[in-house]
């Protein structure tokens, strides 16, 4: 597998300390009393902005959304990519947005799989720092279900949080990443919904398996078997997603007869590349929405 160092996916760093206590509790047996007016950044030393619906209240529950840069980017140039930020409003979510450690390069990265990223054996445990990072915000705000979007690195980050910690995810989006190469790495049961886009042109984390990493079918229907789902998944149609290439380049796949709530979809992106900086305003409106149904 050719992994480029550049605009790839992140790493985040072990969180310090455990999640905090929820906000002010009535009793024993009420739901925490949410403060109206909540921090806009949370994570302690490993701060993580988080982005608010602008009628943000207490009194209904939200979708938490965690969005996982590549490796080598920051969360705000991974917002380019996504645009969730500018999608909180209307779609009623919340988003968290951490960033990864820094290896010796400079590069910001996630200690996702042994394919990616840590390239420096650094060792640091982002697994638990997420997991802190989802308890606090449930602690903070209040949620319904939890969504990793990843690119890249952070693909291979919300794999593995999948693989590790499927109590605490729901669903993942993974854009050009990939799951474990060794299945036998993901040690989780337990089945989540995934949506899975990977470009047929990626030169950086290719499209096919190969001895290095499993590839985006590969990746997919790893999930779609966890889940009980058929052996081989239905097209439910193409689209014009990307604006560098001609007509309905998109192939939409989705398995069928999953465990009940679980949705296992793979979006072959024909003739895209790694970064998907040419996908149009609909993607990233149908990428946001899968995550927070």
């Amino acid at each position: 597998m050719k992994i480029l160092r550049i605009l790839a996916l992140p790493v985040l760093s072990a969180c310090t300390g455990t999640a905090p206590e929820p906000a002010d509790t009535a009793s024993a047996d009420t739901a925490p009393a949410y403060d109206p007016n909540p921090p806009d950044t949370i994570g302690g030393e490993r701060q993580a902005e988080v982005v608010l619906p602008s009628d943000y209240t207490v009194d209904r529950q939200y979708p938490l959304v965690i969005l996982l840069h590549g490796y080598g980017v920051t969360a705000d140039f991974q917002e380019v990519v996504f645009g969730l930020g500018q999608r909180v409003d209307a779609l009623q979510f919340i988003l968290v947005k951490p960033e990864g450690t820094v290896d010796g390069d400079g590069k910001q990265f996630w200690n996702a799989t042994s394919e990616c990223c840590d390239f420096d054996d650094s060792g640091v445990d982002d697994v638990a720092y997420l997991k802190a990072l989802i308890d606090e915000a449930r602690s903070l705000y209040p949620t319904s279900t939890a969504s990793l979007v990843g690119h890249s690195n952070g693909g291979f980050m919300s794999y593995r949080m999948a693989c590790e910690t499927p109590e605490r995810v729901d669903r993942v989006a993974v854009l050009a990443g990939a799951v474990y190469k060794d299945e036998s790495d993901c040690i989780g049961a337990e089945p989540v919904s995934v949506l899975h886009i990977h470009g047929t042109e990626d030169d950086t984390i290719a499209y096919e398996s190969d001895a290095g990493h499993a590839g985006a079918l590969e990746s997919a229907e790893r999930w779609a078997q966890k889940a009980g789902c058929g052996s081989d998944p239905v097209v439910l149609g193409t689209t014009d997603y990307m604006a560098n290439a001609a007509g309905e380049e998109t192939t939409i796949n989705q398995w069928q007869g999953c465990a009940a709530g679980i949705d296992v979809q793979l979006w072959r992106a024909e003739g895209s590349d790694h970064l998907f900086l040419d996908s149009e305003d609909v993607w990233r409106d149908d990428v946001a929405t899968w995550a927070v149904q």
